[in-house]
């Protein structure tokens, strides 16, 4: 007997009520028993969009199971139940060919093999797919007008709640401050501001202090990543690569988000993690002998970090960590700039600063004479209404539209402000690196760090435990064949070099007025019993 596979799909729980998926499978096993076939699977997608495949694991064990059974015919009441895409609805009819299986749309009999059938399958693809898209076209505007009024139209952020104000007919959904979860994300706010509380250790006071997640868990650490750079914290959101004013009640002030933004720059961009294991040198350092990178790894036997080769590559040595780093850290300390280069710096610095500052004030004097200009607006207003020359609805709607303007003016005014740290942290950062890199690199951050290794070295190469050779990167080595920077040499203490050791000694000696003499004295004594012997 022939046997026959059904598949429904509904995209939303509201369609249930409608086309549900009881309804799909009823007709589809009609049309199977007046067709003659044995229904041998019957599959559902409950609540899936139908513009993709991913996660729709009924239409996933449908084709399975046709491809290892060879089932004779797969069936859907209409062909927009298995896709809403073109290409998806032909990559899901081959990966149904595979098993030898047709795909049969009951309320679309035009659909078969002959040419006529393929045509009309493709404009009826076609028709589903722009059906879709023209759908989206139309969600997409309203949420536009929606945005452009202040709403926004998603789910609210963590310390907020979506409200239907509406009726279940005609919902109008807004988004308020979570009674249970706002203060703390209020908290969040200052406490990061003060700099003094990494993200990592607020994810253990939050959730000492009631917050959870939704599942009543910790909050993750990226969320909290996420939230500290939210602006919908300060009343705006994003939209479409835009920031637009909202509706919604802000959790902090904008002086104390614009400071969370400065920490947060302070931090390397976040980097400032807790790690169980950091491998700094992973990616820079190679085994010179069998040119293999070496990557850490910790040795629980031994209870010791290790640099190591891959096994793949015969690569079989193993360089405690500490020792391949500290190496690293006096290579750092072998190069020096030059002092014309250095002074070179410290000018474009004080520039680069000096122009800030004139920006930055020629900027502010410019957002404080529009915020006088509003206030000054805003007045009149207020007196036109005492003077009862203005309804109060006209009164109330431009008196918000001027508030919302200021509120704005009054941020951007707090991020110039806050700007002239960034300059300064930046240069105070670039004339520590130039004037003692050893220091800076050793007190910096671990990603700090790795930062400050891509600017000077491209491969680092290891031989039998110490670094045999350094290659600098391409714009690091222009500086060196610019002779802007110069690197001390270090003379590696190998037996080879006895010679050149104790030459080096012997130099060093003589570099001292009286070892000299004192050398001088006692070269005469052995001359004048030379001569003595030969008498």
């Amino acid at each position: 007997m022939r046997t026959a596979t059904i598949y429904s799909r509904v995209s939303s729980d509201e369609q249930k009520k409608g086309f549900s998926p009881e309804l799909q499978k009823e007709l589809c096993s009609k049309w199977a028993k007046s067709n003659g076939y044995q229904i041998v699977g019957v599959y559902e997608d409950g609540g899936k969009s139908g513009t993709k495949t991913v996660g729709r694991d009924g239409l996933d064990d449908m084709i399975i199971q046709c491809q290892n059974e060879k089932v004779n015919v797969a069936l859907v009441v209409d062909t927009d139940r298995i896709a809403r895409n073109e290409v998806d609805h032909f990559n899901i009819k081959t990966a149904l060919k595979k098993g030898d299986t047709q795909l049969i749309a009951i309320n679309q009999p035009m659909i078969n093999d002959s040419p006529e059938g393929q045509f009309f399958e493709t404009i009826l693809a076609g028709t589903n797919a722009f059906y879709s898209r023209l759908l989206g076209r139309k969600v997409k505007k309203s949420l536009e007008k929606k945005c452009q009024l202040g709403d926004f139209p998603g789910w609210a952020p963590l310390g907020y709640i979506n409200v239907n104000k509406g009726s279940e007919e005609k919902p109008h959904k807004v988004v308020e401050i979570d009674p249970e979860k706002g203060h703390f994300i209020t908290e969040l706010f200052r406490l990061y501001s003060t700099g003094s509380y990494p993200v990592d250790t607020l994810v253990d006071m939050v959730y000492e202090m009631g917050l959870r997640s939704k599942n009543n868990k910790r909050v993750y650490r990226t969320v909290l990543y996420a939230t500290l750079k939210n602006p919908f914290y300060i009343g705006m959101f994003k939209y479409n690569g835009s920031v637009l004013k909202g509706n919604h009640q802000p959790l902090t002030t904008p002086e104390i988000f614009y400071a969370c933004q400065r920490v947060s720059n302070l931090h390397n961009q976040n980097a400032c993690r807790r790690r169980k294991y950091s491998w700094l040198l992973n990616g820079f350092a190679y085994c010179q002998e069998d040119n293999a990178r070496l990557c850490g790894d910790w040795s629980r036997k031994k209870n010791k970090a290790y640099y190591h080769g891959s096994a793949l590559k015969g690569c079989h040595h193993y360089i405690p960590l500490g020792d391949i780093e500290s190496q690293v850290v006096e290579q750092l300390g072998n190069i020096r700039f030059s002092d014309d280069f250095t002074k070179v710096i410290i000018d474009k610095a004080k520039a680069l600063v000096n122009r800030s500052r004139e920006a930055r004030e020629s900027e502010i004097r410019g957002v404080q004479n529009e915020i006088k200009a509003l206030e000054a607006k805003r007045s009149i207003l207020e007196d036109r209404l005492l003077d009862q020359t203005i309804d109060k609805e006209t009164f109330k709607r431009k008196h918000n539209e001027l508030t919302i303007d200021i509120q704005n003016r009054e941020s951007e005014l707090a991020t110039i402000e806050n700007q002239g740290g960034f300059d300064v942290d930046a240069t105070i950062a670039i004339l520590d690196l130039v004037n003692n890199i050893k220091e800076t690199f050793t007190n910096a951050k671990f990603e700090a760090k790795r930062h400050y290794l891509s600017i000077f070295f491209e491969r680092i190469e290891v031989r039998d435990k110490k670094i045999a050779k350094v290659i600098y990167t391409p714009l690091f080595q222009s500086l060196i064949e610019a002779k802007t920077v110069r690197i001390r040499p270090i003379l590696l203490r190998v037996p080879s070099f006895a010679l050149t050791t104790a030459l080096s000694r012997v130099l060093k000696a003589f570099q001292n007025p009286i070892w000299a003499e004192q050398a001088r004295e006692r070269l005469k004594q052995i001359k004048m019993l030379t001569k003595v012997a030969s008498v």
